[in-house]
């Protein structure tokens, strides 16, 4: 009995149309369901990451739409076309793993002709000329002829990006991929996939567990947790008005106050009625957090050091850490709850653990979470 395997469908050719559209997506193992009904477009000629802790279906949601894994409900269309039964090495997109997946014992050149070299689908002189053209995107002339021993890992990961575009594919998935870098590298290529991306015009798509990472290349970024997204958004937007508690805790750091609206104001036990700010769009009555991020929060040593600041709650410095840019100060809230203020660049205040402090922001800098 013969098989056949579904072929590609012709895309439509509309411009709007989605690189990648989930619909009602979900991925169940053993019974346990590692993705949960995902809905989301990716558009075409973006960056686009999968952010989250471990285990919360991220990698899942991208096997799926590679083809590695069947979604055990739901749809995954490629470019508009249906991808259901069609499998990896027929859909139009190429993957790059944090191990890079390199071969050792073919030079550079070999290794980033490797994909056109297995297609036999062009001639030599074509094949030695894209080879040309890829490196030269990675800022490798020169390199070809060299072992892949001989380079550095960053060197290493150019080639794996070169070698995973040479074939101009229409998506291209990133699984990690500065996780075996060290810090400097990794801000360092940060900067570099997203210029590369925005030469080539591919849609890439990322999964990282890396918050900065996702902030500094994304055009946008999808919050997962629980194999469910929770958000879709541009890296201001899931800074700056985040959907969740989860959110907003998992991106940056942020303080939470937790208690219940009523007249513009926030009840918390032992702290008084905080102003909150307009337009949150919660009723009164409910039970929410209420989110300020260190950044937005001023300290004085006494409370009329916070003159022209609408909110003021008295605290004690517990520990100051010097980041370089920024020193961050942990304090005590009168009713015992941590907090957390940051000033840009070192500290100059001669303040001391053990000082007795004020906190002060404005509820305008400030996010209403009843979730």
């Amino acid at each position: 009995m013969t098989v056949s395997t579904p072929a590609p469908q012709k895309a439509p050719p509309e411009t709007d149309t989605p690189a990648v559209r989930l619909t009602g997506v979900g991925k169940t193992f053993a019974g346990t369901p590692a993705v949960q009904d995902v809905t989301l477009d990716i558009r075409r000629n973006e960056f686009f990451s999968i952010l989250g802790p471990s285990g919360c279906g991220k990698t899942t949601l991208m096997r799926m739409i590679t083809g590695f894994e069947v979604p055990t409900e739901g749809t995954v269309e490629l470019g508009g076309v249906p991808a259901t039964g069609v499998p990896p090495h027929k859909r139009d997109l190429n993957m790059l793993f944090q191990s890079y997946a390199l071969f050792p014992h073919l030079d550079v050149r070999d290794n980033v002709a490797f994909e056109l070299k297995v297609r036999r689908s062009h001639p030599k002189a074509d094949i030695a000329q894209k080879v040309t053209e890829a490196l030269a995107l990675v800022r490798l002339e020169g390199y070809g002829e060299r072992s892949i021993a001989q380079l550095s890992g960053g060197q290493r990961q150019r080639v794996a990006i070169a070698r995973a575009l040479i074939g101009r594919p229409s998506l291209l998935l990133l699984d990690e991929p500065l996780g075996a870098l060290d810090q400097k590298l990794r801000a360092e290529m940060q900067l570099e996939l997203k210029k590369i991306q925005r030469e080539v015009g591919v849609t890439f798509v990322t999964v990282t567990h890396d918050q900065e990472e996702a902030l500094t290349m994304s055009d946008r970024i999808a919050i997962m947790d629980g194999g469910r997204v929770l958000q879709v958004d541009s890296p201001e937007a899931i800074y700056e008005r985040p959907a969740t508690r989860f959110v907003a805790d998992f991106i940056g750091t942020s303080n939470f106050l937790t208690g219940t609206l009523g007249g513009g104001r926030l009840g918390v036990d032992e702290l008084g009625n905080i102003p909150v700010p307009d337009g949150h769009g919660v009723a009164d009555g409910t039970a929410v957090h209420l989110a300020i991020r260190p950044e937005n929060v001023r300290l004085g040593r006494v409370e009329n050091d916070l003159a022209g600041e609408p909110i003021s709650l008295p605290g004690t410095l517990q520990q100051i850490v010097y980041l370089g840019n920024a020193t961050r100060y942990h304090l005590t809230l009168a009713d015992g709850s941590d907090f957390v203020a940051e000033a840009r660049g070192a500290d100059r205040s001669s303040l001391a653990v053990g000082d007795p402090v004020w906190a002060g922001w404005d509820p305008q800098r400030s996010r209403v979470l009843d979730r």
